[in-house]
């Protein structure tokens, strides 16, 4: 289609080829070419290659002039194309000045290549004259560059051609046009009325009646309806332009054209510029009232949701303007506070509001933060219009000037009173039930505790009913007597030892035990206890080993409750202690106190139960039916007793097995005796406990 169009086109074009037969003044498929190449790219230039040998051919009659001439129209046309895609924008070249301008001095350098070369192919081949090359040359230059000038608009801005339906809105004005163009035409490229002077530049202003109303396809439309009237105007002899010679006039009338259309491109393309920007702001503008509606609205929406949020929360937020001292609070603020919203404050409205008890702290807080200008956190209590006491938590930062002055302070505000009276509640349901596990916990160990003591009281008690009756059937002098003897005793000493026990722990209760201090023999009240416990270690073949030297026993103390206290440490090294082992007792003198360790190689304490060994009434088996027998008093006295001495007493665990007891005993050099009762080391054993 294009090479059809091509071959029409110029086939009428030659027509008005008065200088040579190869080359017309007007030749319109110059801008053919262009606009078809920016339309369809230059992959398309063989379909304008084959319409330019054709139309040579049929004109010349000689292939060898056809093919250079139609090379040069193909090369004009696809550098035309090339340049404008790469220097106006290609298919944009008509929407500004700057652009049009680039694409008219595109297309008048791009016919220099195919009227030069056309010049030398006709003058070469003896086509024409060599004394009318610079005629041809020019003729066909000048023919080219109108030719693009004038038609490529036509094509390119084709898809700015007004609607059907713009049209048929504005067909008033169009017609109006239209009839103005021909009007103008006619008066000027007419010989009607004889005599008028020629002013070809009335075309003018319709031109820019149609460049400012019209756009710019309509203008080159114009300027093309306007170039058939005046060439045809022109060849009969009339209008400004006519000369002698029908191609001399055809080329001064191509001049105004290609002048008169470059203008008016520019100024439709200026127009329809500025039509676009008034577009877009347009557009812009209403995409920005869109915007900011809907920005609004979300506003409006998410001011509602924080509203919600606030109340929800309990949380309002508040900034303080320190140089006005005006204070600002949400609505949420007010609600918390049970004010009404809108009432002005200040600082002082805020800690008149604040409890009395807590007014003190919330300023220092505040007139602190302001100084050291960090975040601050805070509880305090508030005190409604209505005498309504909230618990608030309040959080704010300071805001500072360029000079680290501070002018505002921001914050919020949180009414906790329903999470604090949770926290209380909870916290005494928690204590409540510490307590009643706790009570729990001491009625089985009381009930452990009795059941043990009814099984210890009764085992000495049934040996020595047992051995009494035989005693009574036995004659005097029988051999068993002394055994008899022997064994009533020691259980009797047994029972005596629980009771007095049983005792002590009720003294510890009291507060009623009490030592009577005197200068006493660590190394003969060791011994005195490791001969109470030898008998049961020689039944099991323990060791007793005692690392006691005399000169390191100098202390003041009670010396029967010391002996207490060994008895039970040793009772208990041989009771647990590994069978065919060892219990040793060995001291150390370091800073004015002594240190005596008890240790054997049994299996050692439970870890689990070494933060209750010194507990009363328990035991790591407290079962009736366990293997050692001992009501779990022992350890719990000892410590008691050690500490009425002003010392100290803990348990652990040899590294290779064993239990290991120490006690640690002060060496004070005081004379006479004096007495320490249960209270003052209870006293003293709670500030240890606590520390």
């Amino acid at each position: 289609m294009l090479t059809a169009v091509y071959i029409a086109a110029g086939r009428l074009s030659l027509l008005l080829a008065f200088a040579n037969a190869n080359a017309s003044p007007v030749w319109p498929p110059t801008g053919l070419a262009i606009g078809a190449l920016l339309i369809l790219g230059l992959r398309a230039w063989p379909a304008i290659a084959v319409g330019a040998f054709v139309v040579n051919l049929t004109n010349s009659g000689s292939v060898a002039a056809a093919i250079p001439i139609a090379a040069g129209n193909t090369l004009e046309a696809v550098a035309a194309a090339w340049l404008t895609l790469r220097y106006a924008r290609g298919r944009g070249a008509f929407n500004s000045t700057r652009h049009v301008l680039r694409f008219a001095a595109i297309a008048a350098n791009a016919s220099f290549i195919a009227a030069s070369i056309g010049t030398l192919t006709v003058v070469g081949m003896g086509l024409g004259p060599g004394t009318e090359a610079g005629n041809i040359w020019v003729t066909w230059w000048l023919g080219d560059t109108v030719g693009a000038i004038v038609v490529a608009p036509l094509i390119v801005l084709w898809d700015r051609r007004p609607l059907i339906s713009d049209v048929g809105i504005r067909l008033g004005e169009m017609a109006a046009l239209v009839a103005a163009l021909g009007l103008s035409s006619y008066a000027v490229f007419s010989p009607w009325p004889p005599g008028r002077p020629d002013y070809p530049f009335i075309l003018i202003p319709v031109l820019l009646w149609s460049a400012f109303r019209f756009g710019a396809w309509i203008t080159a439309l114009g300027s093309a309806f306007i170039v058939v009237i005046a060439v045809d105007g022109t060849l009969r002899g009339s209008g400004p332009f006519t000369r002698e010679s029908p191609n001399e006039s055809l080329l001064l009338l191509q001049a105004f054209v290609g002048i008169t259309t470059t203008m008016m491109l520019s100024v439709a393309a200026e127009v329809s510029r500025r039509r676009s920007v008034e577009r877009d702001l347009r557009m812009l503008n209403e995409r920005l009232e869109r915007k900011v509606a809907s920005r609004t609205d979300e506003l409006r929406k998410a001011n509602e949701r924080l509203i919600e949020a606030q109340e929800v929360a309990h949380l309002g937020s508040w900034e303080w303007d320190v140089g006005a001292n005006r204070v600002w609070w949400s609505d949420e603020m007010y609600r918390i506070y049970g004010m009404a919203s809108g009432t002005v404050i200040g600082y002082e409205t805020f800690l008149e509001c604040v409890h009395p008890d807590d007014r003190r702290m919330a300023h220092d807080i505040v007139s602190r933060a302001m100084v050291d200008t960090r975040p601050f956190t805070f509880d305090h209590r508030i005190v409604r219009p209505d005498g309504g006491i909230r618990v608030i938590h309040a959080s704010g930062r300071v805001i500072c000037d360029a000079v680290s002055h501070p002018v505002r302070m921001v914050g919020t505000g949180v009414d906790i009173t329903e999470r604090k009276e949770a926290e209380e509640a909870r916290a005494q349901l928690i204590h409540e039930q510490a307590r009643r596990q706790e009570a729990e916990e001491t009625s089985r160990a009381k009930d452990q505790f009795l059941a043990v003591l009814s099984h210890e009281l009764r085992t000495p008690l049934n040996a020595a009913l047992g051995w009494a009756h035989m005693l009574r059937e036995l004659p005097r002098d029988a051999p068993a007597t002394r055994q008899a003897v022997d064994t009533i005793y020691r259980n009797l000493l047994i029972q005596s030892r629980l009771v007095s026990d049983i005792v002590d722990v009720s003294r510890i209760t009291k507060g009623a035990l009490t030592v009577e201090k005197a200068p006493v023999d660590l190394a003969a009240i060791i011994s005195s206890a490791m001969e109470m416990v030898r008998e049961p270690a020689r039944a099991r073949n323990i060791a007793l080993e005692s690392r006691v030297e005399c000169d390191q026993a100098a202390l003041v103390g009670d010396a029967k409750r010391l002996e207490q206290v060994f008895w039970n440490l040793l009772s208990n090294g041989v009771r647990f202690g590994r069978e065919g082992g060892f219990v040793r007792v060995a001291s150390v003198v370091d800073d004015g106190t002594i240190r005596i360790t008890v240790e054997d190689d049994g299996p050692g304490i439970d870890p689990s139960f070494l933060p209750h060994v010194f507990e009363p009434f328990r035991q790591a088996d407290g079962s009736p039916r366990r293997a050692h027998d001992g009501l779990g008093l022992g350890l719990s006295i000892a410590r008691h007793l050690v500490e009425l001495h002003g010392g100290n007493m803990s348990a652990g665990n040899r590294p290779d097995g064993g239990a290991v007891l120490t006690v640690v005993l002060p060496m004070e050099g005081t004379e006479g005796t004096e007495e320490t009762d249960s209270h003052g080391a209870t006293e003293k054993r709670r500030r240890t406990e606590s520390l």
